[in-house]
């Protein structure tokens, strides 16, 4: 078995994608040199791994099996506030004037109207 080196560069005109860059090397740390009849990668396999694990490259029998660690999670965000109502005061001439949100929470915030 070969183990391998793998490290991933985001590129600047796409954010989406990535270009990865292989290092292999021998059983004995040697650096492997594809290009003049050594081991040949037929067929490449990632294989998904738990976050905060270091990244795997392992070249056995011409599969190269690439594991990638998932992101860590990031902290929880805190529970919002949403809205559950909303009442609007109108002047005697029918327009709008102010009014009141009424939140999830049962605080209240008024609502400003302004005209321009």
């Amino acid at each position: 078995m070969t183990a391998a080196q793998f490290r991933t560069v985001q590129q600047e005109l796409d954010p989406t994608t990535a270009v990865g860059e292989i290092a292999l090397f021998d059983a004995d740390g040697n650096p492997l040199d594809l290009s003049d009849g050594g081991q040949k990668i037929t067929s490449v396999k990632a294989t998904a791994l738990a976050a905060g694990t270091a990244p795997t490259a392992t070249l056995a029998n011409g599969v190269l099996t690439i594991g990638i660690p998932a992101g860590a999670k990031g902290a929880p965000g805190t529970a919002g506030v949403g809205v559950k109502s909303i009442s609007l005061t109108k002047d005697t001439d029918g327009n709008i004037t102010g009014g009141t949100v009424t939140k999830t929470d049962n605080s209240t915030t008024a609502i400003t109207v302004t005209t321009a």
